[in-house]
């Protein structure tokens, strides 16, 4: 059951890197390897602002600006430098490599085991009964998921 669940979890994260994927290579015809390093910086940007204290679910919209910026920063060397589109995602996800190292403090893993995350905190333990506590993370990924699979065709709804 574990690696059943296990393999959800990951699946489920990896949903939202594919959605980001899917609308650079499919929709904009742009081949955006910056991903390989915006979705790392998330996880740094995340962890180190959990350290900082900030509330864990404030550092989701907090990440998901961040990366925003480093996708911004892609399409700004390709548009106003004229730098090919797949040399501007390269550039980029090269760059976010020292960049992340920084954001996570110079080291390659923040433990961030004894504080509160969207996973483990107060708020959950007391409101999920022991037979689904075993599903919690699951049950929030695939809400986020949804969330962000949701926010996106409203989004390619618009002119825009």
């Amino acid at each position: 059951m574990q690696i059943l669940l296990g393999i959800l979890e990951e699946g489920l994260v990896y949903a939202v890197m594919a959605l980001g994927v899917y609308i650079t290579y499919k929709i904009l015809d742009f081949p955006d390897l910056s991903v390989d390093g915006t979705f790392p910086m998330g996880a740094a940007f995340t962890a180190t602002m959990i350290i900082a204290g900030l509330p864990p679910v404030l550092t989701l919209p907090l990440s998901f600006l961040a990366g925003a910026l480093a996708g911004a920063v892609t399409g700004f060397i390709h548009v106003k430098l004229k730098v090919r589109d797949l040399l501007a995602g390269i550039i980029v996800m090269t760059a976010l490599y020292s960049i992340n190292l920084r954001i996570a403090g110079g080291k390659a893993n923040v433990p961030i085991f004894s504080q509160e995350t969207i996973f483990d905190n107060a708020f959950l333990s007391s409101s999920i009964p022991e037979n689904l506590a075993a599903f919690t993370i699951v049950i929030i990924l695939l809400i986020v998921v949804i969330i962000c699979k949701v926010l996106l065709d409203l989004y390619l709804k618009t002119r825009s």
